[in-house]
């Protein structure tokens, strides 16, 4: 396993507390390990203000220069995204890989990338974050150094590779668009099917996909099992599963990737359009790890980034259920009002999950009588899947049903039925 130093900083003028930083610099490890590497130090550096050139102070940039020489490590990783300046300027002087937090984070996402769309969507996000490093990627260009015969083909080396990155950042956007294109078909044609949709989001690792696995298990259909693992962004890709829901009827869970502080901002451009399937869904299930000792603020992380998506997206409290997920692990048990303990692994809490989210999709719901003839008798499988059969009469010429229904989907009732409007 490649060994790597892990640095982070915290700045003494800034708000943010120095327990924070140390917390940051401990999810960079454990990035690291789904990375495939190993931390064999990490330091944390107090700094009155980050230095324009190198980051961190001189004194400490020769220190780490001394280690390298004695080949303690092969990798050095920032906790905080580096500018490029920075970047050349450290690998200029310390002798080996300089990394950041934003590109480990990319090296990830591109080992974990299934679908066409998340392939393409990182690919994006690299070249996003390559592009101003193209000097450092080159080093020294002749050039540079001035003087008689020294002009020329470094510099259109340079020009010619930036160009063809560009190009190609254009070209993955159009497909990006066009990928996108059909998901939003996929979307258009899901949502007339009368099914509501329930998304689940958290922080990573909180257990998402291993809560979907549970659900289907216990009240989905047999299918092919989500990845699930012990690891910082173990899926990527969005998977969704139909879940029967406890009034029978059923409802479409989406497993989505994981938020993270300090989520690079390419890469929230590049999944922008995958993250906003979270703005379409009727039930957003915020999945929190129960035994996160900073479970507060990775919940502030997922209600900021969830709030950046879209305008759209201001009202996502108002449709969102809090779960605390590993309630099994806790010592004593967290009981608090509007909020749910849930065991993904050991299946406990669920069937009460899955009653509040019913009860939140009711609030929606409104209350109507229909008549189905016995020649459109074909389309009651279809009310039974649009909503809540509340009751049930046969009649002479045909049947009469009260149905309890979401207001959305009353105009496709009236198509099948051709009736007016209730009351």
């Amino acid at each position: 396993m490649e060994k790597a130093l892990l640095i982070g900083t915290h700045i003494k003028r800034e708000t943010a507390h120095l327990s924070d930083a140390k917390e940051s610099l401990e999810e960079l490890e454990r990035l690291l390990e789904t990375a495939g590497g190993t931390a064999c130090d990490k330091v944390l550096q107090q700094i009155e203000r980050a230095s324009p050139k190198t980051l961190i102070g001189e004194g400490k940039v020769q220190e780490l220069r001394e280690r390298a020489l004695k080949k303690e490590f092969k990798t050095l990783i920032f906790d905080d995204e580096l500018k490029p300046a920075q970047q050349k300027n450290l690998a200029e002087i310390i002798p080996v890989k300089i990394l950041d937090r934003t590109r480990l984070i990319l090296d990830i996402f591109a080992k974990r990338a299934r679908s066409r769309e998340g392939i393409l969507q990182v690919e994006l996000a690299q070249l996003s974050y390559m592009l101003p490093r193209m000097t450092e990627r080159y080093g020294r260009f002749e050039q540079q150094v001035g003087g008689i015969g020294t002009r020329g083909p470094g510099e259109r080396k340079l020009e010619v590779e930036a160009r063809h990155i560009r190009d190609r950042m254009t070209a993955l956007k159009n497909e990006i668009r066009s990928v996108s294109q059909h998901r939003e078909f996929a979307r258009e044609r899901r949502l007339k099917v009368p099914l509501p949709i329930v998304t689940i989001v958290g922080y990573t690792n909180a257990g998402k996909s291993t809560l979907l696995n549970k659900l289907v298990e216990l009240h989905g259909e047999p299918g092919e099992p989500v990845y699930a693992d012990d690891k910082l962004f173990a899926t990527l890709d969005p998977t969704t599963r139909r879940i029967r829901l406890p009034s029978g009827r059923w409802a479409l869970f989406t497993d989505t990737v994981g938020f993270i502080n300090k989520l690079p901002h390419n890469l929230i451009a590049a999944f922008r359009s995958t993250l906003e399937e979270t703005v379409h869904a009727d039930v957003l299930l915020h999945l929190l790890d129960a035994t996160d000792r900073n479970v507060h603020r990775h919940s502030q992380v997922v209600h900021e980034i969830l709030g950046s998506l879209e305008k759209e997206a201001t009202d996502f409290e108002s449709r969102m259920i809090t779960v605390y997920n590993k309630a099994d692990l806790l010592k004593e048990p967290m009981k608090q009002s509007g909020q749910f303990y849930v065991s993904a692994a050991q299946g406990t809490g669920l069937n009460q999950l899955l009653e509040a989210i019913e009860t939140k999709l009711s609030r929606d719901m409104i209350e109507t009588e229909v008549f189905v003839p016995f020649d459109k008798s074909s389309i009651l499988g279809s009310l039974y899947r649009l909503g809540q059969v509340e009751t049930i009469k046969h009649g002479k010429k045909g049947t009469h049903l009260k149905l309890k229904l979401e207001k959305s989907h009353w105009s496709k009732v009236q198509k099948m039925l051709k009736s007016e409007k209730p009351s």
